[in-house]
């Protein structure tokens, strides 16, 4: 997300290079904890439905964006003429997310760059007098904002591997939003709770759990059914995919090393 790589990930240590970092403000629409901290939101001037682009000002990410488009409902984009190419690129990514969320896309209305004759300054004056007042404003922050505005939808895919998946529950103890439950002998995914932080993968030895990005439209939960088995070998209870299972999975991968 960073577009300058000023955020660094190192075992137990997250770093931040001010020297590279411009304030752009683009993580502050992803972290899920409003973790970041010395970086405020840009403020963006918008008019009815519109954002309007009138100088050289960061560029939002589409994360952002999508904020806009549901805290303040806006629709379009009026960008003056030198800076439309600056902000194309970003306009098609969030078209093409609102798309998928079902979501109507935004226009895109070029203006021509303000006139600095200053012969014409007092008829600019007057002008703008006579104008509708542009309004300033800044968006929510934070994935969580932005899941809010958005709760049937979701943005990360999970995926579960059953071949793989010895249904240990780590990964449902460290899903600290409920993204992964496990209870009454079902295995739940609710894809519009994760924030994508990773854990889950973290903790999965077998490596069953895979989480990508990924936005889909009314995110249904996933739902596994599974069973409660017990060892005819180690006379322990585990769970298993399919009733009936005689073997817990250390025992099961013992007998497959020639220990049983």
């Amino acid at each position: 997300m960073c577009p300058v790589d000023a955020v660094n990930f190192a075992p137990l240590n997250v770093t931040i290079d001010n020297e590279r970092c411009f304030q752009c403000g683009n993580c502050l629409f992803t972290c899920p904890v409003n973790a970041i901290e010395n970086i405020t939101p840009h403020e963006r001037t918008y008019q009815d439905d519109r954002l309007i682009v009138d100088h050289d000002e960061p560029l939002a990410s589409k994360e952002e964006l999508l904020v806009w488009h549901r805290q303040f409902h806006i629709r379009a984009m009026q960008i003056a003429e030198p800076l439309v190419d600056k902000w194309l690129p970003i306009l098609a990514s969030l078209n093409l997310q609102l798309k998928l969320l079902e979501e109507p896309i935004w226009q895109l209305i070029i203006t021509e760059p303000a006139d600095i004759d200053t012969g014409r300054r007092f008829m600019l004056f007057r002008q703008k007098l006579d104008e509708k007042p542009l309004n300033k404003n800044h968006v929510k922050i934070g994935l969580n904002a932005r899941k809010q505005l958005y709760p049937e939808d979701s943005w990360f895919q999970i995926k579960l591997d059953k071949e793989s998946c010895i249904l240990c529950s780590a990964c449902a103890n460290v899903c600290d939003e409920g993204a992964i439950e496990l209870e009454n002998n079902r295995f739940i995914i609710d894809e519009k709770r994760c924030t994508g932080c990773m854990n889950c993968e973290v903790v999965c030895f077998p490596k069953s759990i895979k989480v990508t990005e990924q936005t889909a439209k009314n995110n249904e939960p996933q739902l596994y059914h599974y069973h409660q088995s017990h060892c005819k070998k180690c006379h322990l209870s585990f769970f298993s995919w399919e009733p009936q299972v005689t073997l817990c999975p250390i025992c099961l991968q013992h007998k497959k090393q020639g220990w049983l």
